[in-house]
């Protein structure tokens, strides 16, 4: 019988393609995407029908979740008397 990992061919990555995650638990890289340089990650747990309407709203105006999250987390600041901080 063969050794299963024998049968797996290694993934090379070139200095071109390379982009590592830094939020995923146990990894710590100094290379990050540009479009996450200077920010941090928030999450949440939504029921199943939020998500998708999230999602769908988002995609039917033309944005990104993070955008209409971003949009979402300003307008609420702006209800608690914050001032909005961007994105």
């Amino acid at each position: 019988m063969r050794d299963r990992d024998s049968a797996i061919s290694p993934v090379v990555a070139t200095s071109e393609s390379k982009v590592s995650a830094t939020n995923v638990v146990g990894t710590h890289s100094k290379e990050v995407a540009p479009s996450r340089q200077g920010k941090k990650a928030m999450t949440g747990y939504f029921s199943p029908e939020m998500s998708f309407a999230m999602h769908m709203t988002a995609r039917k105006h033309g944005m990104s979740l993070q955008d209409a999250m971003a949009d979402a987390f300003n307008d609420w600041l702006r209800k608690m008397g914050e001032s909005p901080v961007g994105k």
